[in-house]
């Protein structure tokens, strides 16, 4: 059967421009057909074909899991930290009033 980058992408499971790279380097037969304004790719598939599983995705999602988790807990340095300055700032808010206001202090 032949399908366009949409469809099959969603049928195999994989991304549009991956499934692109795929067509360029001859990973998955397909064909390119006139269309308005240039071409479009038409990909082959058989009716049974699986959803092709990526490494290199997994290992990306991987990765980008670890920075998040990174990020987490950085975010949550931070918002001890901001809240630590919150109270300084109080509490030298505090240590610095006055206790009598200034013009009473000549009378």
């Amino acid at each position: 059967m032949k399908l366009n980058i949409e469809q099959a992408s969603l049928h195999l499971g994989i991304a549009q421009a991956s499934l692109r790279r795929k067509l360029k380097t001859g990973e998955v037969s397909g064909i390119r057909e006139p269309y308005a304004g240039g071409f479009r790719w038409m990909v082959n598939i058989s009716e049974d074909a699986p959803p092709i599983e990526e490494a290199e995705d997994a290992a990306l999602v991987a990765e980008l899991k670890a920075r998040v988790n990174n990020l987490e807990e950085q975010l949550t340095i931070r918002a001890g930290e901001i809240d630590q300055l919150h109270r300084l700032l109080a509490q030298t808010a505090l240590n610095a009033a006055p206790v009598r206001p200034w013009w009473r202090f000549w009378g």
